[in-house]
């Protein structure tokens, strides 16, 4: 939709960039901005159709990195919609390039220190323990306690309905994470986001139960908006 309108508004396909690509410059450009911007500013400056521009808005604002807003206009008429940047999220992004750049000279060191801190990050996600948890709970627990701590990082997350518990695939709960906060620097940086978040999961995990042994793991982008999160227990 929004290459086909940019070729009819007379825009050359030399300047058009992929569409990730044009989000992540119209994200970018609303950082920038300083305060409310609307989508025919931000149309004149990337040389973009309008339509293209809000496509790209819509979907930055689903995804939480932007949220709207009202501009009043000078004269009479309806207020124009603005958007402004959402600061938390960019905190969070800061962060992970950050650790991208210092955690290591090869992908495996980067990989096993992320992964480190991401244990340890869970201690903020720590809620009271219940001591007296037995074997048959303490998936459910655990699967629960993730998904909440999933919840608040802005993940989406959707907890997939329990098997039949007498089965051996009854021993496994599923968090389906629809929206990733850093999904595009995931996507660069794996070593770094996807095992900073495979440590958080597991240092979740090993909080929630002592016994039975549950192990988590993540398996990033099995579709492109969709990574998955699994806890097993054993025997």
């Amino acid at each position: 939709m929004g290459a086909d309108t940019d070729a009819q508004a007379g825009h050359p396909r030399r300047n058009r960039l992929p569409r990730n690509r044009q989000r992540e410059r119209i994200h970018q450009m609303v950082r920038e901005h300083g305060g409310a911007v609307d989508a025919v500013e931000l149309a004149s400056q990337t040389g973009l159709h309008v339509t293209t521009v809000r496509f790209h808005l819509d979907a930055l604002c689903d995804d939480g990195a932007i949220k709207r807003t009202r501009l009043a206009r000078s004269g009479a008429g309806r207020p124009r919609t603005g958007y402004v940047a959402v600061e938390e999220r960019l905190d969070y992004r800061t962060l992970a390039e950050i650790l991208a750049m210092e955690l290591g000279q090869t992908t495996e060191t980067r990989a096993r220190r992320a992964q480190r801190a991401g244990q340890k990050w869970a201690a903020s996600f720590a809620g009271p323990h219940d001591a007296e948890t037995d074997r048959d709970r303490a998936l459910e627990q655990a699967a629960v306690r993730a998904t909440v701590a999933f919840t608040r990082m802005g993940f989406a997350p959707e907890l997939a309905p329990n098997r039949s518990p007498s089965s051996p695939a009854g021993k496994e709960r599923t968090i389906r994470l629809h929206a990733c906060p850093v999904r595009d620097l995931a996507r660069s940086r794996p070593e770094v986001v996807c095992a900073m978040h495979q440590g958080l999961l597991q240092g979740i995990v090993h909080d929630a139960a002592v016994k039975p042994t549950i192990s988590a793991h993540i398996e990033p982008l099995v579709e492109p908006e969709l990574c998955l999160a699994r806890l097993v227990q054993s025997d």
